[in-house]
């Protein structure tokens, strides 16, 4: 009998301690193993710039094009007009979606520095679902891109090294278009 109330009377002191604890700041569901396998996976899922969740070729192409333009400074309106040109004609798109595109691309680059040194990174979700005729078509675009206002400079053609080694090993053999 004096084994139980011993045990009871461990367990309220037990209890009594942890919600000492938890209104002196300490967070009892931090100790929950559950709890926090679910919000480690939520950070790593979210918290994650938005440009290393690219899964769609369209859109990681529209990224890397921008970019290209981009390497040079600021990015002029004969160049947004050819960037637009090229997501109408390339990517099938209408008039507002290619202008929509341009934008939500610049939303994605804004912070970035340099993104050749983070192409793994960017292209990691997406590089699956590349085609070797989209590969083959991204970079002729990105030439194309960066002969606009003059010959490459070495940034440019960094980023298209870069992207094109990437590709290099993992080439699908399927043949399909953008859309």
């Amino acid at each position: 009998m004096h084994y139980v109330i011993g045990l009871i009377t461990a367990l309220a002191g037990l209890l009594f301690a942890l919600s000492r604890l938890q209104r002196a700041g300490l967070d009892l569901n931090a100790l929950n193993p559950f709890l926090w396998y679910r919000r480690a996976q939520w950070r790593k899922k979210y918290a994650a710039k938005p440009i290393y969740a690219l899964d769609d070729p369209m859109d990681v192409a529209a990224v890397l094009l921008l970019e290209v333009a981009r390497c040079e400074g600021a990015i002029s309106s004969e160049q947004k007009r050819e960037i637009v040109t090229i997501f109408e004609h390339e990517f099938h798109l209408c008039v507002d979606e290619a202008s929509d595109l341009l934008r939500a691309s610049t939303h994605l680059i804004r912070d970035e520095v340099n993104l050749a040194d983070n192409i793994d990174k960017i292209l990691q979700r997406s590089t699956a679902n590349f085609t070797a005729a989209q590969v083959q078509s991204l970079i002729a675009m990105m030439h194309h891109l960066a002969m606009l206002e003059g010959p490459k400079n070495d940034a440019q053609r960094r980023l298209i090294e870069v992207t094109r080694m990437h590709f290099a090993n993992k080439l699908k053999t399927n043949k399909s278009a953008w859309h």
